[in-house]
């Protein structure tokens, strides 16, 4: 692109910043983001969800100091989610999200491109140029989704690239950019809650990337959110290593290109040492000396134990990985971590698949060990993650929607339609139980 392609990208891509009731965050991540270079060629967007006094006053000192460039608009499409009780901020936040992609893309004209921020999230020197450079692969690549500026394995502890990027699989929100192609498929569907949960299903993901920092671009600040407490916080958050370095060229990203990536993946993991995942778990998480290429293979269910282990994001889902190989760099080491029955890269002989598997329904409020038993047949929760996609739900049930939920019983079709979600059909990232089961909903299961 050279400089008129970096001109471009200002004109058509507009900076968002989603803000509600923290002025004093809102003031911090605003002075971050005009700090950067070529932050003048864009449009820039304070979208303010009710009307907090303070973070109106904010947002207008900037718009009277922006040159026309700075817009502050109010969320018009707010409703009172007063009745929802603890679900409340999800359901606001959804629609905050809908309103101002509506606004960016369908209200005003000429941006094909935008980067989302929220109101507690400072900014790297070189936010904008992470974008800038990253840009083109959006339209070269349509198996990604989208660029994030947030690792969420990017611990201090870790080795990490200061201009190193990878594909993951696993959408990370927080300070992104998408295009507008990406609203269009999902405007016509957008979630009421969780919106970041729902972009991960696979209805909406497709099985595609987004293209993440090694060192993250964008550092929390917010002690208290909507949906971190304090504790989560301090823990996790604040060991996020964040780039404080000036903007300099990305270099040449082809090798994030798909068929590329795919190819460094495999031969890291052909040139590597097997690990046996207990060996690991007793040991540094399976990290060998300085130089040196491991892999462990895991199975979903015993996931945190190898994550907590290897000093990485503990959760039921791995975060970060690409097709279900997670590359992390320790003390010059590095250790590959793949799902031993869900990657497609799994070294030949150290995946497990099922043999004949059998994807039953069941009826009503039936367990999975009923549905499979219906049919002389038994259930196997190791294969709940063969069912857990919207593909095989929708190929059995007439759902209206797929969306995410947490449950032992899920991936379910509720087939109650005097339930809220009736006619939905649910996925989730909780480990899948054989025994479970629900008044409403009619499951999916692996029977053998």
């Amino acid at each position: 692109g050279g400089a008129g392609g970096a001109g471009d990208f200002g004109r058509r891509t507009a900076i968002v910043v989603l803000s509600c009731q923290r002025p004093e965050y809102l003031q911090k991540t605003l002075t971050s983001l005009f700090r950067l270079d070529g932050i003048e060629d864009h449009t820039v967007i304070i979208s303010q969800d009710g009307n907090h006094g303070e973070v109106q006053e904010v947002a207008m000192r900037y718009v009277d100091g922006g040159g026309g460039k700075v817009k502050h608009v109010y969320n018009s499409m707010r409703v009172s989610h007063a009745d929802k009780g603890d679900q409340a901020a999800v359901h606001y936040i959804a629609d905050h999200y809908k309103f101002v992609l509506t606004h960016v893309f369908d209200r005003l004209e000429g941006f094909d491109a935008a980067v989302l921020l929220e109101e507690d999230m400072q900014v790297s020197p070189d936010f904008l140029q992470m974008f800038r450079d990253t840009r083109p692969l959006l339209d070269q690549d349509d198996t990604l989704m989208c660029v994030s500026s947030w690792n969420d394995n990017g611990y201090r502890s870790l080795d990490l690239g200061a201009k190193r990027l990878f594909r993951s699989g696993f959408f990370p929100g927080l300070g992104w950019m998408l295009k507008k192609e990406l609203w269009d498929e999902l405007k016509g569907k957008w979630p009421k809650s969780q919106w970041d949960h729902w972009m991960r299903v696979d209805s909406q993901s497709k099985g595609r990337d987004c293209i993440v920092p090694e060192l993250s671009r964008n550092h929390n600040i917010g002690i208290e959110g909507a949906t971190v407490h304090s504790s989560a916080f301090t823990s996790r958050l604040q060991n996020i290593a964040f780039a404080d370095v000036p903007p300099s060229s990305f270099g040449d990203l082809s090798y994030l290109l798909k068929p590329k990536y795919t190819s460094y993946v495999m031969e890291l993991l052909a040139s590597s040492a097997p690990v046996p995942f207990r060996k690991a778990l007793e040991g540094s998480g399976g990290f060998g000396a300085r130089g040196s290429v491991s892999r462990v293979g895991y199975v979903r269910e015993e996931w945190h134990k190898i994550a907590e282990r290897a000093g990485l994001y503990v959760s039921q889902w791995p975060r970060g990985q690409f097709e279900h190989v997670s590359i992390i760099k320790k003390g010059g080491a590095t250790l590959l971590l793949f799902d031993k029955r869900q990657s497609s890269l799994a070294p030949e002989g150290e995946g497990e698949r099922p043999g004949a598997l059998y994807i039953n329904k069941g009826a009503q409020g039936d367990s999975c060990e009923a549905a499979c038993g219906f049919q002389g047949r038994k259930c196997d929760k190791r294969w709940f993650d063969q069912v857990n996609n919207c593909k095989d739900l929708e190929k059995h049930f007439p759902c209206e929607s797929c969306s995410y939920e947490v449950g032992p019983d899920i991936p379910v079709y509720v087939s109650d339609r005097a339930h809220p979600n009736g006619g939905i059909c649910l996925i989730t990232d909780a480990i899948s139980t054989c025994g479970a089961r629900h008044h409403s909903t009619s499951r999916l299961c692996p029977c053998v």
